[in-house]
């Protein structure tokens, strides 16, 4: 993945966005500057390590709204059912290295939140390096 595709992903992008009538040519000259900058981020991240990637600021984003949208479409009540069994032998609290599921992870220590849409191994929180989390789970 080079800069060979992205330069014909910013031609495609710009004739779309040329096709939009109500956009004025500084509109389409900053959102022209828009794609081709976060395709460049996005290659220059892929680009240095495909192991280190899944790390990178724009990874987590797109992953995070992917996942999220997925989510929205899933039958939370099925996948409750799921966690149910998790939760009882985790007696709710889980720690770093854990595998937990759909739902909310609140920080013991401090409080932080972070919302799951997939299945994940639980890292240290973001807001004090804590390692114990509850699991709450979205509202159905």
């Amino acid at each position: 993945m080079g800069n060979d595709f992205t330069q014909r992903f910013v031609l495609k992008a710009e004739a779309y966005l040329g096709a939009a009538s109500d956009l004025t040519k500084k509109e389409l000259t900053e959102a022209s500057a828009y794609i081709r900058h976060d395709i460049g981020e996005f290659n220059k991240d892929y680009q240095t390590s495909v192991s280190s990637f899944k790390l990178s600021a724009w990874y987590q984003a797109w992953d995070k709204i992917t996942w999220g949208a997925l989510a929205s479409i899933t039958d939370k009540t099925q996948v409750e059912w799921t966690e149910v069994g998790d939760d009882l032998q985790h007696q709710g609290r889980y720690r770093t290295g854990d595998e937990v599921g759909f739902g909310l992870l609140t920080c013991v220590r401090c409080g932080y939140q972070k919302e799951l849409f997939h299945p994940a191994i639980v890292l240290s929180c973001a807001g004090c390096d804590g390692d114990e989390f509850m699991r709450e789970s979205f509202d159905p």
